[in-house]
């Protein structure tokens, strides 16, 4: 039915009220009750349409499928953008625009973030299946600090710097003499109050 039809009739069903129950006199006071009537025949179709869709199985799993498309769609999308993200990453790197470190930490992070997209592309629309294969494989990993696969697939992806490796570990690390911090052993500055080390 038509939102028209629906305004036309609340109007109709308030003037007859009006004219045969109320014997009302045709005026202001009856104009805008017809208003009135109109104005709630209109909220009532508005409150239909929206319930109505909702009410119904078929367009409501219809309505997830739709939506599990552009979700999937989304993820999709997203890991393009981190695989772009990473070989933009390693270009930097190769041409001496980012440090070791730097390099590392950022190839870990955007690496874990695609293999989870992909996992979460493989499982479709199955989430709950895909919770519980990463909760099983988190309860396996031993409770030592193991490095994680993706850490050891960036190690070994990263080539080897030359004469410039990471202090050894046997270095002590720096204390700031004014705020007593202690910092990282190639820092410089100290990472608390920012004075000479």
């Amino acid at each position: 039915m038509p939102l028209l039809l629906w305004g036309a009739a609340g109007a109709a069903i308030v003037l007859v009220y009006g004219l045969v129950v109320e014997h009302m006199r045709f005026g202001p006071p009856l104009v805008m009750l017809a208003l009135g009537g109109m104005t709630l025949a209109f909220t009532a179709a508005a409150l239909w349409r929206m319930i109505d869709p909702l009410a119904r199985a078929e367009s409501a799993s219809a309505a997830t499928v739709v939506q599990g498309r552009g979700a999937m769609r989304e993820l999709e999308r997203e890991k393009q953008l981190v695989l772009k993200a990473i070989k933009e990453i390693e270009l930097d790197y190769q041409m001496r625009k980012l440090g070791d470190r730097d390099y590392r930490e950022m190839v870990e992070r955007y690496r874990n973030r695609a293999m989870r997209l992909i996992s979460e592309l493989d499982a479709g629309g199955d989430y709950r299946g895909l919770i519980e294969k990463e909760l099983k494989l988190r309860l396996e990993l031993p409770v030592a600090d193991a490095p994680s696969p993706a850490a050891t697939t960036v190690a070994d992806a990263a080539p080897a710097p030359a004469a410039t490796a990471a202090p050894a570990p046997a270095a002590t690390r720096p204390v700031c003499a004014s705020c007593k911090t202690e910092n990282d052993v190639d820092a410089k500055f100290c990472k608390s109050c920012g004075g000479k080390l």
